[in-house]
């Protein structure tokens, strides 16, 4: 095995500087709605959950919110019904397949059930 090199241990460390992820992230599938928190008059758009974590989720969608638009997102869980969270959007990237991935912060972080139940599968 190689020894590391000072530039090495240097980009490591700014990776992890730039990820403050506390928790970790699960993969999902889950199809979703989403609809800025301030407007009930608002169309709701569906996007796919990418992963998920106690504090966040990451979506793919046709349709972009801009960053700090709190969300609205709810999903049909299995044997829970309808779960209803709230999410800041924290970055926006375009995707290779012409979508946008967005990246959100949930206002009150996920309990073990909830986080199990956003993890389902769900095409």
């Amino acid at each position: 095995m190689p020894a590391s090199s000072p530039t090495d241990s240097a980009a490591d460390q700014s990776a992890s500087e730039r990820d403050h992820r506390v928790w970790l992230r699960f993969p999902s599938r889950q199809m979703t709605y989403c609809q800025p928190a301030a407007s009930d008059d608002e169309l709701c758009w569906s996007a796919r959950v990418r992963d998920v974590s106690r504090s966040g989720l990451r979506l793919l969608a046709h349709h972009k919110f801009e960053q700090g638009t709190v969300l609205k997102i709810g999903a049909a869980i299995e044997g829970a019904g309808i779960s209803l969270v709230s999410a800041r959007v924290v970055y926006i990237a375009p995707s290779p397949e012409g979508k946008w991935t967005m990246g959100c912060t949930f206002i009150r972080e996920l309990s073990d059930d909830e986080l199990l139940a956003w993890q389902t599968d769900q095409n």
